[in-house]
C-alpha cells in the first residue's frame, strides 16, 4: 500500500516549452508483448524466481506523451502493464474533504477499499486547499490505527519541522497524539496546534 506522502510529495511535472500557449498532454500507451532484451553478446536473461518473467523475451510498455502545441514530448518505457484503477482505490485524485476548517487530502485505503477499514488509511491535512500538494502545506497527517480491542482508532501529527522527534523524510514532526475515535476528533487537535503556532504559542 502506498502511503499519502508518497502519493502526494515529490513528484515533478513534466514540463511544457515556456512560450506554451495551451499546455495540454496527450497520453498513448502501446505494449508489445514479445519484445527481446539485447543480449550485448552476453549470457542469457533469466530469474531463478518461478514467479519472475524476466528472460530475454518480456512484455514492454512504452508511453508517449505529446503536447501538440509546444512540441515537448516524453517517451517512457517500462515492463509493466497498464494497470487500469481508480481514485477511489489509489486516494490520490479524489478532492480534499474539509473538517475543522482543514483540508484532508487522502492516501490509500486499507485493502483496496474493502472491509471495514475502507476508507484511507492515512491522510494529509493543510490549512487551505491547494492546486498540487507540496510538502509546505501540509500542518498535520492523520493515521489509522487499532486500539487494544481492535477497535479503529486514529493517530495525529502536528507542527511540521525538520528537526522534529516524530515521523519520516519529507515531513517530520514535533507533536503527535493517539488513539482518537474518529478522524474529526484528530483534525480537530491538529487545528488546535496549528491554531498554538499562529499565535506563537509554544507548540510543543
Amino acid at each position: 500500500m502506498t502511503g499519502a506522502m508518497d502519493s502526494y510529495l515529490e513528484w515533478d511535472l513534466l514540463a511544457h516549452e515556456p512560450d506554451c500557449a495551451s499546455p495540454a498532454w496527450t497520453i498513448d500507451t502501446r505494449t508489445e508483448y514479445n519484445a527481446y532484451r539485447l543480449r550485448h553478446d552476453g549470457v542469457s536473461h533469466d530469474c531463478r524466481n518461478q514467479e519472475c518473467g524476466h528472460g530475454d523475451n518480456f512484455a514492454r510498455t512504452t508511453l508517449r506523451i505529446v503536447c501538440s502545441c509546444c512540441g515537448a514530448a516524453y517517451v517512457m518505457t517500462g515492463e509493466e502493464t497498464p494497470e487500469a484503477t481508480s481514485t477511489q482505490a489509489l486516494g490520490y485524485g479524489q478532492p480534499p474533504r474539509r473538517i475543522a476548517g482543514l483540508y484532508l487530502y487522502p492516501g490509500e485505503p486499507l485493502l483496496h477499499g474493502w472491509g471495514e477499514s475502507a476508507g484511507p488509511h492515512d491522510q494529509l491535512v493543510t490549512a487551505r486547499r491547494v492546486p498540487r500538494l507540496q510538502a509546505d502545506d501540509v500542518i498535520g497527517q492523520i493515521t489509522q490505527s487499532r486500539g487494544k480491542r481492535g477497535a479503529v482508532r486514529w493517530s495525529a501529527c502536528a507542527v511540521p519541522s525538520a528537526e522534529g522527534t516524530y515521523g519520516i523524510r519529507p515531513l517530520r514532526w514535533t507533536r503527535v497524539e493517539v488513539d482518537f475515535r474518529s478522524v474529526a476528533a484528530a483534525a480537530k487537535w491538529i487545528a488546535a496546534r496549528h491554531a498554538e503556532r499562529a499565535e506563537g504559542g509554544d507548540p510543543s
